[in-house]
């Protein structure tokens, strides 16, 4: 049952312009914003370089957004943005 064509379509990680949906989130994100904020058209010229540095990153670990995503959540976050002037206090 687990070899069947319509629980491997249904199983596989989503895709989209060749690269799992996070990485292609990414890779729009790093292109889109900076074009609006900048509204340099020369700004998009840099989508061969985004889109090669993700290919290689999926290419050397593909589940490396999910490894990611674990360290963001279970790493507590500071408590404020001001240095720590003596021991930290959980009050």
């Amino acid at each position: 049952m687990e070899q069947h064509s319509v629980i491997l379509g249904l199983s596989r990680q989503a895709k989209l312009i060749g690269l799992p949906l996070p990485y292609a989130v990414g890779v729009g994100s790093l292109l889109l914003f900076p074009f609006i904020w900048t509204e340099m058209l020369s700004w998009l010229v840099t989508a061969p370089l985004w889109y090669g540095a993700a290919k290689l990153s999926v290419a050397l670990n593909p589940n490396g957004h999910k490894a990611l995503m674990i360290y963001l959540r279970k790493t507590p976050p500071r408590l404020s943005l001001a240095p720590r002037k003596g021991p930290r206090d959980y009050v």
